[in-house]
């Protein structure tokens, strides 16, 4: 997939459907650039209301929205649902489980990860809260 060759635009390709690519991706909206947002979820994740899912205050599906969805109106973006494996910068391309994405300029704002430091025995007996499913298994963890 070359979409510098379909276009006359520059492509700006953004790695990460959270708060960063997003806001990003809304500030390009009606510029003279053509946009690929790349998320290996179809999905964003309100983080900060994790806490209530993992609670069982809240369903999951209140804290996640489509990301096509949330960006029906914009035309010069088009969103993959696929997970970057490489980022080659000598050809300004991405691999991708999809194929190659070639841009002229790159962001990327994937997140985070929890950081353990190090501590085997924390990462294996603790449990993580920065994804839906990290959530989920933690309320049925306190549910059982």
């Amino acid at each position: 997939m070359n979409p510098t060759d379909q276009s006359k635009f520059p492509t700006v390709v953004i790695i990460g459907g959270g708060f960063g690519g997003i806001q990003v991706a809304k500030q390009l909206a009606d510029k003279p650039v053509e946009v690929i947002l790349i998320d290996k979820h179809n999905y964003h994740t309100f983080q900060p209301l994790l806490y209530q899912v993992a609670t069982g205050s809240l369903e999951s599906e209140s804290i996640a929205f489509s990301l096509r969805k949330n960006f029906e109106g914009q035309k010069n973006l088009r969103f993959r649902h696929t997970e970057v494996s490489k980022i080659d910068a000598e050809r300004n391309v991405i691999i991708t489980s999809i194929g190659e994405i070639a841009y002229d300029y790159l962001v990327v704002a994937t997140g985070s990860t929890t950081n353990f430091f190090g501590n085997k025995e924390i990462e294996h007996y603790a449990m993580p809260m920065k994804s839906i499913p990290e959530a989920l298994n933690l309320r049925y963890m306190v549910l059982q």
